[in-house]
């Protein structure tokens, strides 16, 4: 091959080569920038096997579960006077609701990760309607609300906008399931940190985002408890969903720390602590405190976290928190 050939031949082959390298740059930075969408659907289809390895320790003292089996289902726990914890130990990911119950009526917070009807179960706590309302739109946290008839809402544009026809009706992006989303009505819209009153017992529905841009958080503020879903409960927080940010999470944290009384308890939306036998998972402002420190320290890069487009952070002895890379979760 002639001399001045193969010099053309070269500078074919760097060129595709620059070519390719362009290509799998892009490709790779797409792949980083819309990595919250991706290892959602990894996360749907492949659950915990693409997790990191956890910091904690999960084992539990031995020990009964607390509260009692309802319809060999659910599991019933009193926590407060007129308020209750409805574990579903049989489904993952292990979800609780609430039953907060007053004078006129009584309030479920969230409907659960099972199509099944609660509403046996709630017949056995109390005679009094009952409205529900979800701290947000994951398809672990709605799939019962087509069995209600009466159910708030945290009164958003985002929310509003998946009004059709007098039901709401979720996106894939909100629901976060393969299965169908239900289609359920809204009776009473709730402004951001408005109230909800049940007759002698009045609620304030906090706007909460962080884990969704939408979440609120349930705060009775006589009896020191707040109702958090998923912006905070035992295990792993999960801070990589498409609609998740690290920065409102340490907005969130600021405001509520600064807003509840000291020895307000927490009650998370998925079970359970570690620290001994399964029962309704609760935390206090000390655990809310250290996830704001975790927060902090991650969106500085002082965290030093486990995983490759995954991340867990250590965020105390009973949780931890899992995102993903700062281009990828702002």
């Amino acid at each position: 091959m002639p001399v001045w050939a193969k010099g053309e031949h070269r500078l074919k082959a760097s060129r595709w080569m620059a070519v390719a390298a362009a290509v799998v740059a892009t490709v790779a930075v797409l792949g980083l920038a819309f990595a919250p969408w991706g290892v959602t659907e990894l996360y749907e289809l492949g659950g915990g096997r693409i997790f990191p390895p956890t910091f904690i320790a999960t084992a539990r003292p031995p020990g009964p579960a607390a509260g009692t089996v309802v319809n060999d289902r659910w599991r019933v726990q009193q926590i407060a006077p007129d308020t209750f914890a409805i574990g579903e130990p049989q489904d993952d990911p292990d979800n609780y609701e609430y039953l907060l119950i007053g004078a006129r009526r009584a309030l479920l917070i969230d409907a659960g990760s099972t199509s099944r009807d609660i509403h046996p179960v709630l017949a056995g706590l109390t005679h009094l309607p009952v409205t529900v309302i979800p701290t947000h739109l994951h398809c672990d946290h709605t799939k019962g609300l087509s069995h209600f008839t009466d159910v708030a809402l945290v009164d958003l544009p985002e929310t509003r906008a998946r009004l059709r026809d007098g039901a709401i009706r979720l996106s894939h992006r909100q629901y976060l399931c393969w299965s169908r989303p239900p289609a359920f009505p809204v009776t009473e819209w709730v402004k951001p940190d408005g109230e909800i009153d049940l007759g002698g017992r009045r609620v304030q529905v906090l706007w909460t985002p962080g884990h969704t841009s939408s979440s609120v958080s349930i705060s009775d503020p006589a009896a020191r408890l707040l109702f958090t879903g998923d912006l905070i409960y035992t295990t792993s927080l999960f801070a990589f969903m498409p609609d998740s940010s690290l920065s409102t999470y340490a907005a969130t944290t600021d405001r509520l720390l600064a807003q509840l009384p000291a020895d307000t308890r927490i009650y998370g939306a998925h079970c359970c602590r570690n620290d001994g036998p399964p029962g309704a998972p609760w935390l206090t402002m000390g655990d809310l405190g250290d996830l704001k420190r975790a927060v902090a320290d991650i969106r500085s890069g002082k965290a030093r976290g486990r995983g490759l487009v995954l991340r867990r952070f250590p965020v105390n002895p009973r949780m931890t928190l899992v995102t993903t890379w700062p281009f990828g979760n702002r």
